[in-house]
């Protein structure tokens, strides 16, 4: 596949939402390329490869109970995707929302190479 096309793209969206919501690690696994990198959120340190997006993974659901991604809308230019949200988190039996925003630069093959997670915890907001 040269580069991936904008349906393409907009289904993977759609997939990285539908594991969050069904707490599906390994169909979440199946969207990024071998040699991907993962910030979540920019600024802390990255999470490289499988494994590495597989071990961000397991801490934060370690932490919430729950995790539902409700996206606002996804613009595909060229190559990536821009995906606003909200993120709908249970932790403790407490709800929380958060808007955030998720940039995903694909491959060739049409796999994330690169996610980009914009938040911020002090907007947070009860549910």
């Amino acid at each position: 596949m040269p580069t991936p096309t904008p349906e393409h793209i907009r289904s993977v969206c759609d997939a990285y939402v539908a594991a969050y919501r069904n707490n599906d690690k390994e169909a979440l696994l199946a969207l990024y390329a071998d040699d991907c990198e993962g910030y979540d959120p920019v600024g802390t340190p990255g999470h490289f490869g499988p494994a590495g997006v597989a071990a961000f993974w397991d801490s934060v659901r370690q932490l919430a109970d729950r995790i539902v991604l409700e996206p606002k809308d996804v613009f595909v230019c060229g190559n990536e995707a821009c995906m606003q949200f909200e993120l709908h988190t249970t932790i403790a039996g407490g709800a929380m929302v958060m808007d955030a925003v998720d940039i995903f630069v694909f491959d060739d093959d049409g796999k994330i190479k690169i996610g980009k997670a914009d938040w911020e915890l002090d907007k947070a907001r009860s549910a």
